[in-house]
């Protein structure tokens, strides 16, 4: 039996996929893929056109029994009645995974949270929290290991994230554990264990905190959310819910692998270190490359709504379809030099946030994290240096790291 062109899980293929992609792009555009049973589009044309046509390639990915058909992590398998009871109380259908009308209303009720003046009214805090985080690595650069994903990367966002929600500081690191128990396992082969026993406990405490918001409401987001329920555009219970498990698990993830992926193509490249250093404006530009060039999400599942057919071949009505993000921002028929990790692109309009309908709404919130952090770490480390070899997240859609470290020498550490 011949190898697959392309399999998703293969370790290989998750170590550094984009080699993988460059042959998907050349040799099969719009490849079937057996097992799992996917249709992959890998040129940026196909994929930005995909992921922008709700139309034709529908978000809803159905039910409980998405649970034992999972393409990210073949293993975990439920007992039929469990799925279906999964199905109801897990976020499956969310801003992410539904369609017009549904999604149209959904998105609407949630927008108020995060309108360009609320994002922005939160810039400082995010600023003094890096710093603050920073801080905290520079002291014990001299005497203690540094991991930039823990020391930094996780803990900007969860602390962010956790303060606009008004989630108590002694409950963030709950927050983070069942956050990393849903991802695992949904998508890296986590344990189903963990998984559950993380979904119900952050459905209960968000529900608790549903109720509590509406006796006492304060100005956090779930407030915010709550504060419209005698309108059109009010969320129920249910919806409140799911949102808060999906800000704080998407929200906390894909930031915390912008950050460290950002951070490793720097400190691979010390030249392109050194011009932040010089000129920290230029951490935007890195973050903005950083999406395109590694971005945290690597492909959106779409299903098809009817026959499609896209370069000579036809995807069937009901397949399950890979549009590659990852891919498409590295296609050399849209880029130029899409493999050199630059700071001087005139255009950013790689699609790391998506596109059309289900453009991320949180993009600019990332976009501030990933710039503070980073800007930070170049005025007060100047001289950081990786101190080992850093350790990948197991996921063929997730691409971030579990552990990045690196050290500074005592003497270089500002004051």
């Amino acid at each position: 039996m011949s190898r697959p062109l392309f399999d998703l899980n293969d370790p290989a293929v998750i170590a550094d996929p984009y080699p993988y992609y460059a042959r998907l792009r050349d040799e099969a555009p719009v490849y079937h893929s057996e097992d799992p049973d996917l249709w992959v589009l890998s040129r940026h044309q196909d994929v930005a056109a995909a992921v922008r046509d709700a139309k034709r390639f529908s978000s809803d990915l159905g039910t409980g029994s998405s649970f034992n058909d999972n393409p990210f992590n073949p293993a975990i398998k439920f007992p039929p009645w469990l799925a279906g009871v999964l199905g109801r109380v897990l976020p499956i259908r969310t801003l992410l995974t539904s369609d017009p009308p549904e999604h149209t209303q959904l998105r609407r009720k949630v927008s108020r949270a995060f309108t360009p003046r609320r994002i922005a009214a939160w810039e400082p805090r995010i600023r003094d929290i890096a710093e603050q985080l920073v801080n905290d690595i520079a002291a014990k650069a001299s005497h203690e290991p540094i991991d930039l994903v823990n020391d930094l990367a996780v803990a900007l966002p969860t602390i962010v994230i956790a303060e606009m929600m008004g989630i108590p500081t002694d409950r963030q690191d709950d927050f983070k554990r069942w956050s990393d128990n849903l991802i695992d396992g949904l998508l890296t082969g986590g344990s189903r264990t963990k998984m559950l026993t993380s979904a119900a406990a952050i459905s209960w405490f968000f529900a608790r905190t549903v109720r509590l918001r509406r006796r006492d409401p304060g100005d956090d987001l779930v407030s915010l959310l709550i504060a419209g329920e005698c309108d059109a555009d009010a969320l129920s219970v249910v919806e409140l819910i799911k949102f808060c498990v999906l800000l704080l698990v998407a929200g906390n993830e894909t930031t915390t692998n912008l950050i460290a992926n950002a951070m490793l193509a720097l400190l691979d490249r010390p030249d392109l270190w050194q011009q932040i250093v010089a000129d920290s404006a230029l951490a935007e530009a890195a973050v903005e490359e950083t999406l395109r060039f590694d971005g945290p999400g690597q492909g959106l599942l779409r299903i098809t709504a009817a026959d499609i057919t896209i370069g000579g071949a036809t995807i069937p009505a009901g397949a399950r379809v890979l549009p590659l993000i990852a891919s498409a921002n590295r296609d050399p028929r849209h880029w130029d030099d899409p493999d050199e990790f630059r700071l001087d692109r005139k255009t950013n309009d790689h699609i790391a946030f998506g596109s059309g309908i289900h453009f991320c709404i949180g993009n600019a919130l990332a976009r501030i994290e990933g710039s503070a952090a980073i800007e930070m770490l170049a005025r007060r480390l100047p001289h950081l240096v990786r101190a080992g070899v850093p350790t990948r997240i197991a996921s063929p859609v997730l691409r971030g790291l579990r552990s990045l470290p690196v050290v500074v020498e005592p003497a270089a550490v500002a004051t």
